[in-house]
């Protein structure tokens, strides 16, 4: 008897695939989307002995609360005043080898942390959604392209970003932990009639 070992490719799933369907069925002036899943890596590095990571992404570091596009399309989000949170769409195989060359001879670290966020991005009446259940000022006064914001929605931290100067596109990172919690809270708080005062 012969035995077949080969094992079916595996493909990654996120902690929001089964909202999916869910996500896509919100109709009206909001719509939700859970983004693929990216490479990230928490950074701690002093900003000031920075210049070779700055190499290596292609963009500066951002300032505080806010977040910053690299080179090749990833994020880099301002956590506190020396982390920064990397997210890496392409999943670049050499970046984190880089990122170490590039941030320990200043004393900094790098952790690769790709299971640990997820990324939501709410469009359409983002800020009206996302006023239900946070406490943050998302008018685009205090919320403009580029503001990185660590917050609750609902019980959940997550980490809001301003993705568009009128509010219309907010990405949240989330915690997997968190995930299906948010998704949940998201897809009732489209049915809520509690709508933020336009203006």
């Amino acid at each position: 008897m012969t035995v077949d070992l080969q094992t079916p490719l595996l493909t990654a799933r996120g902690p929001l695939d089964g909202r999916a369907e869910a996500f896509a069925a919100v109709t009206g002036d909001v719509a939700i989307r859970a983004l693929p899943l990216a490479r990230s890596y928490n950074i701690r590095i002093d900003p000031a002995r920075a210049e070779a990571l700055v190499a290596v992404l292609g963009a500066p570091l951002p300032g505080v609360s806010r977040w910053n596009a690299t080179e090749d399309g990833g994020t880099i989000v301002w956590l506190g005043p020396d982390e920064f949170l990397l997210s890496d769409p392409a999943g670049s195989a050499d970046l984190e080898t880089e990122l170490r060359a590039a941030v320990l001879p200043s004393g900094g670290a790098v952790v690769e942390q790709s299971g640990q966020r997820v990324s939501v991005l709410v469009s359409g009446d983002a800020r009206g959604l996302l006023a239900k259940g946070t406490a943050v000022d998302l008018h685009p006064s205090a919320f403009p392209l580029g503001t990185a914001v660590q917050s609750f929605l609902g019980q959940s931290t997550v980490v809001l970003l301003a993705r568009s100067r009128d509010a219309s596109e907010i990405e949240l990172l989330v915690r997997s932990s968190f995930a299906r919690s948010v998704g949940d809270w998201l897809l009732d708080a489209v049915g809520d009639p509690l709508a933020y005062p336009a203006g």
